[in-house]
């Protein structure tokens, strides 16, 4: 699936210049779009993940069972201001790191989480779904009310592969993906850009940054074809896990508007 262009399979997908603000409701109402959290390695003790991945179910869900997002999962709610949010479960073992048959058995989970989701968001209603606003999607007759919407992907560390997977399932579904970001990702030169997203955002440790500030857990390589790439700034914690740990990415919402990967409101 590498490269492959979805944009004929998704005409019109992008709505240019549109202006959530102006449905009715005002600013503060959720907008209609889909959020989802995916969540790469959980620690655990030795063996334990390995059997988690025997039990694993790639169910999405509506609230955070793992723990893992510390507050970013809320701040992204804060910022992105979209209606729903779930949360699907990146996690393997180790042994799939930094290897193409682990990315793509990641890869392939992902696709069921996607499934699954495609269950649960067909039946949502959406505040103020304004129809007419995707007028090639009217004309191919897509009636579902969640294909019209957007889906944001957040991913961390090994997660990246699993929403790579989410993200062909739902569009050879129909779905409309619209926004990746990606925090650390986990064997990022596997990886790949899809063509049709509005925004590809990566997160991490810098090529300028010492050794001993690099992130060791996930070697941040450039995604390819990732349109915005940002670095952990001066002043935050950084090392060969802290450069890594979710918990840390709270500066990501201090980039300012005119800088690389800037986390715009809907």
């Amino acid at each position: 699936m590498k490269g492959l262009n979805y944009t004929a399979r998704t005409p019109g997908a992008r709505i240019s210049g549109f202006n959530w603000n102006n449905v009715s409701g005002g600013q503060n109402t959720k907008k209609p779009a889909i959020l989802v959290f995916v969540n790469g390695y959980r620690m655990s003790m030795p063996v334990a993940n390995i059997v988690r991945e025997f039990k694993r179910s790639d169910e999405v869900t509506l609230v955070d069972v793992n723990d893992y997002w510390s507050d970013i999962d809320d701040q992204f709610k804060s910022r992105l201001n979209d209606q729903y949010a779930f949360y699907a479960d990146g996690d393997a073992p180790t042994l799939t790191a930094k290897n193409g048959m682990g990315f793509n058995a990641r890869k392939m989970h992902g696709r069921k989480a996607a499934q699954n989701l495609i269950r649960k968001i067909s039946v949502l209603k959406f505040n103020d779904t304004p129809p007419n606003t995707t007028p090639s999607r009217a004309d191919f007759g897509i009636t579902n009310a969640a294909k019209k919407i957007p889906i944001d992907i957040v991913c961390h560390s090994m997660g990246y592969a699993y929403a790579l997977g989410m993200i062909e399932e739902l569009t050879e579904s129909g779905y409309w993906v619209d926004r990746l970001y990606a925090l650390a990702p986990e064997n990022p030169t596997a990886g790949y850009t899809p063509d049709f997203l509005d925004v590809a955002n990566q997160y991490g440790s810098g090529p300028g940054d010492p050794w001993y500030q690099q992130d060791r857990i996930a070697p941040q390589d450039k995604i390819p074809g990732i349109r915005q790439r940002a670095f952990i700034p001066e002043g935050i914690d950084k090392g060969p896990y802290d450069s890594h740990s979710i918990a840390n990415y709270g500066w990501i919402f201090k980039i300012k508007q005119y800088q690389q990967g800037y986390i715009s409101p809907r």
